[in-house]
């Protein structure tokens, strides 16, 4: 018995406007707002918006999209968007990733 979920699950890009990306999944589709990630290091960052088809998605680019290109491998991470919550957040400023962006330290325990 084989887990779908251990073998990493790729697609390539098929089209790019701006910072809408669709790509095409040759097995099973990620689901909408699913994470997919491609590029040198897995720096371009893709949200799932829309299944079109059984094959194909659409997404958000949510980093750059310089150095995205047709045919490029994307894997999908199974995950959606996640950020940390709890009472170390309160009053801090955090960009889409979770990241400070408020010159405060990483929070911690959350």
């Amino acid at each position: 018995m084989s887990d779908e979920h251990a073998i990493p699950h790729t697609g390539s890009v098929i089209s790019i406007r701006g910072s809408v990306v669709d790509v095409l999944f040759p097995g099973r589709l990620p689901s909408v707002f699913s994470i997919l990630r491609c590029g040198t290091n897995e720096s371009i960052v893709i949200e799932v918006m829309e299944q079109l088809d059984e094959r194909r998605v659409r997404g958000i680019a949510l980093t750059v999209t310089q150095g995205l290109a047709r045919g490029m491998v994307v894997r999908d991470t199974g995950t959606p968007l996640r950020a940390p919550v709890g009472k170390t957040i309160i009053s801090r400023m955090f960009d889409v990733f979770g990241h400070a962006i408020d010159r405060q330290a990483e929070p911690v325990d959350i």
